[in-house]
């Protein structure tokens, strides 16, 4: 058995030959750590990996979501922020109950485990998103709808899974104003935080510290929301967000410099051992036993998706900041899910009734995202229209336009 120090030169060896392979192939970098991963679970190449939900959040999740949340651009969350709001809200609770309803109504799962599904399968996954929008180079505009809505979505989702999940849970309206405060209260904390250390930092004039300043900010933001009893993950979000708009201006230059090096090394990082995570945790018996389910569940995602996106985006585009029609396809498709979902089907309780259904419908909708969805964006966006890299943007408006863009 190898030792822990042994494990972690061994990922980082993966990571670095998956991440040569992957430029070389033209193979984004996440699908080709996850298909490394399944090929080193199905060859058992690794020793099996015993991960709790809590230690892949805080290790994997979290620093991604703060990384993530310091490139969103203030501007385009301003323009686009009712949309980006609903799909991420409102969206995301229709979405784990429409869900529910289907898997209960077609494979006679009982409603509370259905709904722990459904609260799972409606989380569309910020890293896996955010991958996404820098590997296929979408538009920045799409891109922040599309980051800011994963990113939110990802802790309301998180909220109303523990909330469904804990024992004795207490009537609608507690558990409503549970969850409210969850996300306000989480909002808070992180912008208090993230607004003081901006501040403070202006004041500092030692690049090192200025760059350890905003990892103190990441962790400070969880650990404080957590003694809130509100939601550490929305906590981390704001926190990023309110840093990533107004901390590197009190920065120096060496500090933002140094900044910006230590989140892209801790991106690459996290980013690594998640999808390769992923890879190995799958379990494939288990998929091909509950295929039918896997399938159902895919497709209903899918379809919530698109029944939200579609009317939401064509409804709240503003003429000063409209949603193309081309938008809303990439929008529709690029739903993927990842770290999140296996963190949360990680944390099922043990003894509940058809679990075995859940994980699998979780770790099956993971892989046909990924696999599926995430190979065939650029198709996709080809499709619709949309700008490849380093094609002429004026040809493609015009094919664009062909499709009543």
């Amino acid at each position: 058995m190898p030792t822990p120090l042994e494990l972690v030169l061994l990922f980082m060896l993966v990571a670095a030959v998956v991440a040569i392979a992957a430029e070389r192939l033209r193979v984004p970098y996440t699908i080709a750590l996850v298909l490394a991963g399944l090929a080193a679970g199905a060859l058992r190449l690794l020793p099996p990996l015993h991960v709790t939900a809590a230690e892949l959040v805080t290790v994997f999740v979290l620093p991604l979501l703060f990384e993530g949340a310091l490139h969103l651009d203030p501007d385009d969350i301003r323009a686009h922020g009712w949309l980006i709001a609903c799909l991420a809200i409102p969206g995301t609770l229709a979405a784990a109950f429409g869900i529910a309803a289907v898997v209960t109504a077609a494979f006679h799962i009982p409603f509370h485990t259905a709904l722990l599904l459904g609260a799972i399968a409606a989380a569309i996954d910020p890293v896996s998103v955010i991958a996404l929008i820098r590997e296929a180079r979408l538009d920045r505009r799409l891109g922040a709808i599309l980051e800011g809505e994963a990113v939110l979505n990802d802790g309301v989702a998180i909220v109303l899974f523990t909330l469904v999940a804990q024992p004795g849970a207490t009537g609608p309206l507690a558990l409503a104003g549970e969850f409210a405060w969850l996300l306000v209260g989480g909002g808070l904390v992180g912008a208090a935080l993230g607004a003081g250390i901006s501040y403070g930092l202006g004041h500092i004039r030692q690049p090192l510290v200025e760059a350890l300043g905003s990892l103190i900010l990441a962790v400070a933001s969880f650990i404080a929301a957590g003694h809130a009893a509100a939601s550490g993950v929305i906590a981390v979000v704001v926190a990023g967000t309110i840093f990533g708009s107004y901390g590197p201006q009190n920065l120096t230059a060496a500090g933002r410099e140094a900044m910006w090096t230590l989140w892209e090394v801790i991106g690459f990082l996290a980013n690594s051992g998640l999808f390769l995570f992923i890879g190995l945790a799958v379990p494939g018996r288990l998929l091909l036993h509950h295929a039918g389910l896997v399938v159902a569940v895919a497709a209903v995602a899918l379809a919530v998706r698109a029944l939200a996106v579609y009317p939401l985006a064509a409804w709240l585009g503003r003429p000063a900041a409209p949603v193309p029609v081309a938008w809303r396809h990439v929008l529709v498709w690029s739903g993927l899910r990842g770290g999140v979902a296996i963190a949360l089907v990680l944390d099922l309780p043990a003894g509940l009734p058809g679990r075995e259904m859940v994980q699998a419908a979780v770790f099956g909708l993971v892989l046909v995202t990924l696999l599926g969805q995430g190979l065939t964006v650029r198709p996709v966006m080809r499709w619709a229209g949309l700008p490849q890299p380093g094609e002429a943007p004026d040809r493609v408006s015009r094919a664009a336009g062909a499709r009543g863009r």
